[in-house]
C-alpha cells in the first residue's frame, strides 16, 4: 500500500477547490470533482485525509464514506448547509461550514490528522 501522506480535496467548484489546494501547500493534495474519482483515489491508495462536499453533482456514492471509514481515513465534509452534511452519515465528523476562513480549514484539518494518528504531531508530513 502506497504511503498515506495525501489529503484528497473533493470539490467541483474550481475557485473553492484552489482556494482549499492554495490553503494547504504544505501538504500534498490531490483534488477530484466526483464522488467516482474520489473512490478511485481511496482504493489507489496513499490518502491520509479526505475533504467531502457534500454537494457534489451527480451525488456522493453511498460506499465512499465507509470506503473511508473501512482505510481509516479520517473524512471532514464541506457544505453550506449543516443539515446536509447530517443527512450523509450517523457518525459525528468534523466539518467545514461554507463560506469558511481559512484559519478554521486549517484548524479543522490538523485537529483531524492529530487525532486520527495521536502519536504524530499536526502539520505537514516530514
Amino acid at each position: 500500500m502506497a504511503e498515506r501522506n495525501r489529503i484528497l480535496v473533493v470539490e467541483d467548484d474550481p475557485m473553492v477547490s484552489e482556494v482549499i489546494a492554495a490553503a494547504l501547500d504544505d501538504y500534498p493534495t490531490t483534488v477530484v470533482t466526483t464522488a467516482a474519482e474520489a473512490m478511485g483515489q481511496l482504493r489507489d491508495g496513499g490518502v491520509r485525509l479526505m475533504l467531502l462536499d457534500c454537494t457534489l453533482p451527480g451525488g456522493i456514492d453511498e460506499n465512499l464514506i465507509p470506503e473511508a471509514d473501512r482505510a481509516g481515513i479520517p473524512v471532514i465534509l464541506m457544505s453550506g448547509d449543516a443539515e446536509r452534511m447530517a443527512t450523509l452519515t450517523d457518525e459525528p465528523r468534523p466539518f467545514v461550514l461554507k463560506p469558511f476562513t481559512l484559519a478554521s480549514l486549517l484548524d479543522t484539518v490538523e485537529t483531524a490528522l492529530a487525532s486520527a494518528a495521536p502519536d504524530r504531531a499536526p502539520g505537514p508530513p516530514p
